[in-house]
């Protein structure tokens, strides 16, 4: 590798040090990157897919593993899709933001396969607590459980009722006799 002042040849390719706006990617006929000395660019190629064994298997379960959010009930996408807004994406150019629920699962879902371990169906953060809440909410059968509201509302009524008989000999007391 020979270094010049404002370019490096490498094995016959000629890299470019710019300085310009930040790039990321393609673009016509160049690749740019960035790296820890700079934003450089050097001509676009198509690398060589050897089509290892390993690859394609990475290949699989990330289409599987895509595939498989089809199969999702619109409730866990919406858990998913809950819990994804809460993390953010990795930090390019200077920008990142919120992931989108597919996006979440695949990362999570992908890693545990890719491991040999069993996928999930919602999100790690998502507790027991939440999900019998959800339940709950979504719950469209019978009532077949005593309404909860009236009990409720007796029991916040009891303490009013005897602060009501508190006030009233607070206010007897303090009367003059006989007024």
């Amino acid at each position: 590798m020979t270094a010049g002042a404002d370019f490096a040849i490498n094995s016959g390719r000629i890299v470019v040090k710019v300085l310009d706006i930040p790039r990321s990617g393609k673009r016509g006929d160049r690749v740019w990157q960035s790296n820890r000395y700079g934003q450089y660019s050097y001509p676009a190629f198509i690398p060589f897919n050897p089509r290892t064994a390993a690859q394609v298997a990475v290949r699989g379960t990330f289409g599987a593993v895509s595939a498989r959010w089809r199969t999702l009930s619109e409730e866990q996408r919406v858990i998913w899709c809950a819990v994804a807004r809460t993390k953010r994406s990795k930090p390019r150019l200077g920008q990142c933001g919120p992931l989108t629920g597919f996006l979440y699962f695949v990362k999570i879902n992908v890693a545990l396969a890719n491991r040999g371990l069993a996928q999930v169906d919602l999100p790690p953060e998502y507790s027991q607590a939440a999900q019998r809440i959800v339940a709950s909410l979504l719950y469209t059968g019978k009532f077949d459980q005593p309404p909860v509201g009236p009990a409720l509302f007796l029991r916040a009524h009891k303490p009013v009722a005897r602060w009501d008989n508190v006030r009233r000999q607070l206010a007897a007391s303090a009367l003059p006799p006989g007024g």
